[in-house]
């Protein structure tokens, strides 16, 4: 799927330029003769042949001539015109973050010193690169994994892109991707030198999947973990902890094995939350060594997760209550989190994405929006960053737009509806 631009929402007026009232007009809109075999041999099926003696009838080219539309203008457009952060990813050693960019299907790499005190002047944060364009492949930009050894970056394409996406750190434009196409739905994407392998969600079947590294094209997975015992429901973050050979995955809980087995007809369910760990040579329907789940642990849409081997945490955002929640790496079952950071000071906002930089100790928060925040590793409760990165102008409102494919109209709360 090529990079598409900027998400919108365009509105027309009722009336507009005619699109013609005979069928010569339809037909040279594009680029026809105007007789009806011209019209009919645009429109040849090359799956059906049974449709091709259809025809076009005189009824429907009296509707057609007389709809309207052409080239008329919109006489407003909501949109975002500034990139919109989702996923985030560290490298201390190389000394570069990468934000994923929903918006405008992009990513952004940034010196990992970037950003300013938040009490400090107020302005859009330099980045070293900017990769962004219909050959990068990038059209629903989302999860994030950084290769230190080979100095590239990686991102998932969830939604309608279906691939993972890699470039050289030193990319920037409209710069070709290496593409691997993936099972449609993924979104966390972590790596492990030991293995030489990433590891992807897949959302809707429930899984997580594992490629080699550099792997492009149409590669066939190397393994996959999925089935009853994984209690995987839908994945979304991914971490590899590298030290104990640990994946870790966040999970908002609706699951339905309809997605992935055609021959199922048990439905589906909604499971509560969850954080599950599995073996980093883990295969199959295979059961987790833990599983961080219960009232107790307050998760609710847990999206992104980073793992920091030095202290042996676990940072967790929670989108819809803007909190990033810290675990001991090892916590298992109903466990109440080691602390908690959220509130206005923290400027976090629908967190999508988190990263430590255990060298600098430092935590990354990327929300879905114009801004990511650098914390102390110790920061807790009310408190406002060290730094934080700004992709727009101070105050800018994020359209929230995520690839909107629908709209509706509340007549009665004169109000659009944009599911995204």
């Amino acid at each position: 799927m090529a990079a598409l631009g900027a998400l919108s929402i365009l509105i027309a007026t009722g009336t507009g330029n005619r699109l013609g009232v005979s069928k010569a007009t339809a037909a040279s809109s594009a680029g026809d003769t105007g007789d009806n075999g011209d019209l009919n041999e645009l429109s040849q099926s090359p799956v059906n042949a049974e449709v091709n003696d259809l025809g076009v009838s005189d009824k429907f080219m009296n509707v057609f001539s007389r709809i309207p539309g052409g080239a008329v203008a919109p006489c407003r457009a909501l949109e975002d015109p500034y990139p919109e952060f989702n996923g985030i990813a560290v490298d201390s050693q190389n000394g570069i973050a990468v934000l994923s960019d929903t918006n405008l299907k992009s990513a952004l790499v940034y010196d990992i010193n970037a950003g300013e005190s938040s009490s400090g002047p107020s302005t859009i944060t330099p980045y070293k690169g900017w990769i962004k364009g219909p050959a990068t492949y990038l059209s629903f930009a989302a999860g994030v994994a950084l290769d230190p050894v080979r100095h590239e970056l990686y991102t998932t394409e969830n939604d309608i892109g279906d691939d993972v996406a890699a470039f050289p750190y030193a990319a920037s434009g409209d710069y070709k991707s290496r593409a691997l196409a993936v099972p449609h739905g993924a979104y966390g994407i972590a790596l492990s030198q030991k293995h030489h392998q990433m590891a992807v969600a897949i959302q809707h079947d429930a899984e997580i999947i594992f490629y080699p590294l550099q792997a492009k094209g149409a590669t066939p997975p190397l393994r996959s973990i999925r089935g009853m015992k994984t209690k995987l429901a839908d994945p979304h973050g991914v971490a590899w902890d590298q030290k104990n050979d640990e994946i870790f995955v966040t999970n908002y809980g609706n699951w339905s094995r309809g997605y992935w087995d055609a021959d199922y007809n048990g439905g589906g369910h909604y499971y509560p939350p969850s954080i599950t760990v599995f073996r980093g040579d883990a295969k199959g329907d295979i059961a987790p060594v833990r599983m961080i789940q219960g009232p107790k642990t307050q998760l609710d849409w847990p999206t992104g997760i980073a793992v920091d081997n030095l202290h042996d945490e676990i940072a967790v955002a929670q989108e819809p209550t803007n909190e990033i929640l810290i675990f001991k790496r090892t916590d298992n079952g109903d466990v109440a989190p080691e602390h908690v950071l959220a509130g206005p000071l923290t400027h976090i906002v629908h967190p999508m994405g988190v990263a430590f930089d255990a060298a600098r100790n430092e935590l990354w928060v990327a929300n879905f929006g114009h801004e990511a925040e650098i914390f102390d590793l110790n920061a807790t409760g009310n408190v406002a960053p060290k730094r934080i990165i700004r992709n727009a102008p101070p105050g800018t409102v994020a359209a929230g737009f995520g690839n909107p494919m629908a709209l509706a109209y509340d007549s009665k709360r004169d109000v659009l509806l944009v599911p995204n």
